[in-house]
């Protein structure tokens, strides 16, 4: 199974996280806004054992609407657009992580369905998220127009969620969010805003 995703603020197993977190030396927690023009964020934060009221002068701040994972040493954020994601990678047994920065916007509204190369810096292991593809050619037009995106490698698949699209959805009161893979069986599990927990058959990949 791919690693367990989070959403801040809709979709976030707080405990969950930090385990995953602990063993690389890293905690997270809600810092909340500070004025009335901050906005409340996720704190990711190093714990440094030899100095500990010096635990936040490493952070990576998570914003809300972003969607993080960590995947062995690496911390995945990343933030969907309508013309495609903003994706983030850390190295967190780095002693500098900030240095270890990657990052790309994909431009996925110009990625047709299928298979296709994806040349790119960033190290994904099946990584696998929704996203809203408006470009999508679908049967009528109030279908829904979700798709899976995977990306191993370098190369990426756009895979139409027609199970879901065809139901004629509402993006703004139900929508697919979190998605872990069973590589081996081919079968992506989700869990989404209204839509509770479901299994997608996406094949061999």
């Amino acid at each position: 199974m791919t690693s367990l995703q989070h959403h801040y603020p809709f979709f976030l197993d707080l405990p969950a996280l930090n385990e995953t977190l602990l063993p690389l030396r890293w905690k997270a927690l809600i810092v909340d806004a500070s004025t009335k023009d901050d906005d409340e964020y996720l704190s990711i934060m190093k714990i440094l054992t030899e100095h500990p009221l010096l635990s936040q002068s490493v952070e990576i701040k998570v914003g809300s609407y972003e969607f993080l994972m960590v995947n062995g040493p690496k911390l995945y954020c990343w933030r969907k657009y309508e013309d495609g994601l903003l994706v983030r990678q850390f190295q967190l047994d780095d002693d500098d992580p900030q240095a270890t920065i990657l990052s790309e916007f994909i431009e996925a509204a110009n990625i047709s369905s299928g298979k296709h190369p994806h040349h790119t810096q960033l190290t994904y292991e099946h990584f696998v998220t929704f996203w809203r593809k408006d470009n999508l050619v679908q049967k009528e037009d109030w279908y829904e127009k979700y798709v899976i995106l995977h990306i191993h490698h370098q190369e990426i698949s756009i895979i139409p969620f027609n199970t879901f699209n065809e139901t004629g959805g509402d993006p703004l009161y139900m929508w697919p969010a979190l998605a872990t893979l069973d590589v081996e069986k081919g079968i992506l599990y989700g869990h989404g805003m209204r839509m509770g927990s479901f299994e997608v058959a996406i094949g061999e990949l």
